[in-house]
């Protein structure tokens, strides 16, 4: 084989991996959008439920027994839930105006 087939041949293997790399790039910047999305969506709930107390079986949590029956009530953790999203979903806007207005270009 000479030279020149060599240099053909690898620059076409080179350019079929750049291809297949560019490709793979761009299903990887998918899924990160699609899982900063879903982060976004559900930060707030996230935020709560990791603050919402969860009863360790015989276990007291503030050691007042009506708190702790309304830190246990579902109804309440839910709302809790909902408002959570509202006011992340408000604060992100809020922050997102800020860095614009600030960072105006």
């Amino acid at each position: 084989m000479s030279n020149s087939t060599k240099a053909s041949r690898s620059m076409a293997v080179l350019d079929g991996d750049i291809r297949r790399l560019k490709a793979k790039a761009k299903e990887l910047e998918s899924q990160i959008d699609d899982q900063f999305a879903f982060f976004q969506q559900h930060s707030g709930s996230l935020f709560v439920r990791s603050l919402l107390p969860r009863k360790i079986e015989g276990e007291e949590l503030t050691g007042y027994t009506l708190v702790d029956k309304v830190l246990q009530n579902e109804r309440l953790q839910t709302v809790l839930l909902k408002l959570a999203d509202i006011l992340a979903e408000k604060l992100g806007d809020s922050l997102n105006w800020l860095v614009t207005r600030v960072f105006k270009k």
